[in-house]
Order: C-alpha cells, then structure tokens, then sequence
C-alpha cells in the first residue's frame, strides 16, 4: 500500500476552527488539498493509498488522522467536505490508540510514533535528494513531506534512518501537487 505522511507543523489539533477560513486554522487548506490529492482520482478513490496527516497546531498536539482509501465512505474531493469530516473527528473523545470511523482513524500519536508503526521505507521529499526517477521505490513505500515550511530537523533526521531523500527536481511544488506528481510517478512504474 502506498502511504504518504503529513507533517503539519500549525494545523489546529482541535475542532475549534471556521470552514470559511481554513488558512488561519494553521493551514488546514493544505491539509485538506494534499488529502484530496494523496485519495482521489477522477469520479474514483484510490484503494490502494492512504495518508497520515500530524496536526502539531494549537492547543494540544500532537493529534494524527490516518485517511484509508481502501474503506473510505465520507471523504470526498473538495476542501471544504474533507475540513467538516476533519472537525467531527477533532470533536470525538480518542486517546493514544487508533479510534476507527468510516475509513479513518484518529489518535494522540507524535510523527514518530506514526513513522515507528508502519512497516516501510520512508521516501523524504527534499529538494537537495536524488531525483524520484534515479531511485528505486521499494514496494508500500512511505513519502514523507512537510506542510509549506517542511519538516523540522528532528523529524527529517528520525524519517531518515530508515529511508532516503527523494527530490522531485528542481522545482519546489506545493504539498499537494507533489502528492499527484508521486501518485503519478508510482503509478507509471506499477508501484503500489
């Protein structure tokens, strides 16, 4: 299975937001587009993907939200849906162990703990890594990104012992778009 992990480093850790400004709630639009682009296709979800996004924001982080494409049935392509499913979950009672609804999950887990649960080698995006098309992508790989700010230090180097940077040129893309070029890289070499 495909599996791209988010690090948001402001996106609110709660449901304490508005749907018509998801920019202040710590970039919550980003979140939203890279969920969009990281599951659907055109009039399909992909089966065989799924995202964790790790909202580190206000006021309690570290909360993460697994998206399953396989078993999704209340995610759909536009921002604004995904953002709404997003605070019903932050407005749900979890803890430090994966709480299930509908082809999600939600819990109090950290970048590492997420990082140390799957079973993977990590793909860094980073635009001093060798160029996606010069790297073997191992099958079930991870791809590890960062919000518009990236991946602080600590979280880059601990995703780096077992993975490697991976750079998509020399172009730096939005999040989200460089979710749909690595779905696309993927699906060109059969990459699941």
């Amino acid at each position: 299975m495909r599996t791209f992990v988010l690090y948001a480093r402001k996106a609110r850790s709660d449901d304490n937001f508005k749907l018509g400004d998801l920019i202040n709630a710590g970039r919550m639009d980003l979140v939203c587009r890279c969920i969009s682009s990281a599951l659907w296709l055109s009039h399909n979800v992909r089966g065989d993907t799924r995202i964790f996004v790790v909202l580190n924001g206000p006021p309690k982080p570290p909360v993460t939200i697994c998206f399953q494409g396989s078993s999704l049935s209340k995610v759909y392509v536009d921002e604004t849906t995904n953002a709404k499913w997003i605070k019903k979950l932050l407005s749900m009672k979890f803890g430090k162990e994966w709480l299930d609804l509908e082809g999600t999950r939600i819990a109090r887990k950290s970048f590492q703990e997420v990082l140390s649960e799957l079973n993977g080698k990590n793909y860094v995006l980073h635009e001093k890594g060798e160029f996606i098309e010069n790297v073997k992508i191992d099958e079930n790989p991870i791809f590890v990104l960062g919000d518009q700010v990236g991946l602080p230090d600590k979280e880059e180097k601990f995703a780096l012992r077992n993975g490697e940077k991976i750079s998509l040129g020399k172009n730096v893309y939005l999040a989200s778009a460089c979710i749909s070029i690595i779905n696309w890289v993927c699906d060109k070499n059969g990459i699941d």
